[in-house]
């Protein structure tokens, strides 16, 4: 039972939560325990708000899920979780998330509750608009920036925004190319309106104005001031890397429908984001 509830609340897509503690490390908070105790309350209240997003999608979709030949191994659509023992782990969850952000700024809190009002939008209209569906994907990648600004009182840069739109779009798009591989084992209506040429032009584009916009960031003079230095820019190497790593992956398992658990098990796309970490921790040190 244990392994069918974390499997219902999609624990592994938790790493997608991890832009809530973006603002923390490029504000070099950090080393600020009470910061740090926000990021992290700030992470598990969006982690919890998007487990309830997933479960009741699941409720709703079970039928439909049930005919799926993927979809019908979640716990739901196969019967190892009843719709009323679901609904006790939304209530259970929901308790978490009011918990955590008991001790939130009510702007982490109003900016969860967009992401929870947009997610319902999508569930029934939004996501089958062509474009408008992945850009709702991006904003709610921004929602999560700023709810980890707000837990923290921090602002967002300019350009980290348009570095987060562009990635989220680029993470959007990637996950469209990777369905209209399995369009035959697929129910999104969407990928009709979608071609394979198409959605690799819009990968190309994302890429390409992700790693131009998060340079432009480290030679901001913002920014430079806050590190104390321009070295932030040779990190764009790590950027770039991770992001072709990104799309070797997916090239690697074209297999895969989902590959975030291809991503999670890839030794060097975790390398290289520890090896980023690591870089801004020296520069942060080196600079204090």
């Amino acid at each position: 039972m244990i392994k069918q509830i974390i499997k219902l609340i999609r624990v592994k897509q938790w790493i997608k939560n991890a832009f809530v503690l973006a603002p923390l490390l490029f504000s070099l908070n950090f080393m600020n325990m009470q910061a740090d105790i926000k990021a992290l309350l700030a992470f598990l209240a969006f982690s919890f708000t998007a487990s309830v997003v997933y479960v009741m999608n699941d409720i709703l979709d079970r039928k439909k899920d049930a005919l799926h030949p993927k979809k019908k191994n979640r716990p739901i659509a196969s019967g190892a979780i009843s719709v009323k023992q679901a609904l006790f782990i939304v209530a259970g969850l929901l308790i978490a998330d009011a918990v955590c952000l008991y001790y939130l700024p009510v702007k982490t809190a109003l900016t969860i509750l967009i992401y929870v009002l947009i997610n319902i939008l999508y569930s029934f209209k939004l996501k089958h608009i062509v474009l408008v569906d992945v850009f709702i994907i991006a904003i709610g990648f921004i929602l999560r920036v700023y709810a980890g600004a707000y837990a923290i009182s921090v602002p967002v840069s300019s350009y980290i925004f348009m570095t987060t739109l562009f990635v989220s779009l680029f993470l959007g798009f990637t996950k469209r190319k990777m369905e209209l591989q399995h369009s035959g084992a697929t129910t999104r209506k969407v990928l009709k309106n979608y071609s394979d040429n198409m959605v690799t032009q819009y990968i190309v584009i994302s890429v390409a104005l992700t790693i131009m916009c998060y340079a432009l960031y480290t030679l901001e003079p913002s920014t430079i001031e806050r590190f104390g230095t321009n070295r932030l820019i040779y990190s764009v190497i790590f950027v770039i890397y991770g992001m072709f790593r990104y799309l070797y992956i997916l090239d690697k398992y074209k297999d895969v429908e989902d590959p975030t658990e291809n991503v999670l098990k890839d030794k060097g796309l975790i390398s290289i984001c520890l090896l980023y970490v690591l870089y801004i921790l020296v520069i942060f040190t080196h600079t204090i």
